[in-house]
């Protein structure tokens, strides 16, 4: 009697343990144990010479039509280690019949405290301060108002993109003493608190540029989306404002925003995401003292980063099971 063939399933990221050997009591693993970051070319190479059923991949892997075709009629499911899928090419694998997991709703909470992180960095200099105490600058300076930053009380927050992370992030700046919670996006929230009703105020996109004090960008990245931080926007705000960005860098026109802090357009600007990444050593934007920038660790803390492998290995174990994933990417609403 022969045993039934197993799916094999191509791993280009490293992974604790544990969810290795869940997948191995199922899969016939392509998994190498190592923190180095594959290529395009090395991720092409070992689908050439092992074409997989499926793949486990983080959000940095570009999933093109090279790699698609590459592959062939045999890879019948992607599981994405990430919230957001603009790394995927959805039209070619929607043509292919290709699955999609994904791992949503585990990440609010990491993402809006990194976000209180790199907001509270950038309005209060920390990454300068520190500089300053290597440099031997601490207690060379008699000006009173050295390395002051940027208060958050009775300031003006301005959030695009009020769901789940962007509420989450207005929740934790609410005990900082702010005055109120600007917000633009589709469409207008409903909240049930008389106090949430005078703190939150719906406006469009410009007013809120024009009004805040802090700027979070906590939308989804899209069409619509892409590039709307440029010049233009840039020119209506407050010449002392703060930009923080923690949802996809294609939202921000690098060029345009390096002109503004450069300019004393705006103030200063904190990014946990940029375009490309990881942002190269040489660009312009590492030189400004005024942009504080993070390798895009939004979601990395030990709790969100289990629950989101703990999600890819119950997606590809349901669908190769014939189940439903537990939260499969539709396409079409994509």
């Amino acid at each position: 009697m022969t045993s039934a063939v197993r799916p094999r399933l191509l791993v280009v990221h490293q992974m604790p343990t544990q969810f290795i050997h869940a997948l191995e009591r199922v899969f016939d693993l392509d998994y190498k144990d190592t923190s180095t970051r594959f290529t395009h070319e090395q991720i092409l190479s070992r689908i050439r010479a092992n074409p997989p059923d499926a793949m486990l991949f983080p959000g940095q892997t570009k999933i093109d039509k090279e790699l698609l075709t590459t592959a062939g009629d045999k890879l019948k499911m992607l599981a994405t280690f990430s919230v957001g899928f603009d790394h995927i090419d959805l039209k070619e694998c929607k043509k292919r019949g290709i699955a999609i997991g994904y791992t949503p709703g585990v990440l609010t909470d990491g993402v809006a405290d990194l976000a209180i992180a790199l907001l509270l960095a950038t309005s209060r200099r920390v990454a300068e301060a520190m500089k300053a105490v290597r440099n031997g600058q601490w207690g060379q300076s008699s000006d009173i108002m050295w390395m002051c930053g940027k208060p958050l009380v009775n300031s003006t927050i301005g959030i695009v993109g009020l769901g789940q992370i962007g509420l989450a992030i207005a929740r934790r700046l609410q005990p900082f003493s702010i005055e109120r919670i600007l917000y633009s996006g589709t469409r207008e929230k409903q909240f049930d608190s008389e106090n949430d009703k005078r703190m939150f105020q719906f406006v469009e996109f410009n007013e809120l540029l024009r009004q805040s004090d802090f700027v979070i960008i906590a939308c989804a990245l899209n069409d619509q989306t892409r590039h709307m931080f440029n010049k233009q926007a840039f020119e209506q705000m407050k010449n002392d404002a703060i930009l923080i960005n923690i949802a996809r860098g294609g939202i921000i026109n690098q060029e345009a925003l390096y002109d503004a802090l450069k300019n004393g357009q705006i103030q200063a600007a904190g990014l946990d995401v940029t375009t490309p990444e990881p942002l190269p050593t040489d660009h312009p934007l590492l030189s400004l003292e005024n942009c504080t920038i993070f390798p895009h660790i939004g979601s990395a803390d030990v709790n969100a980063r289990h629950q989101m492998a703990q999600l890819c290995v119950d997606n590809l174990l349901n669908f190769f099971s014939g189940k439903p994933m537990v939260h499969e990417l539709k396409i079409d609403s994509a």
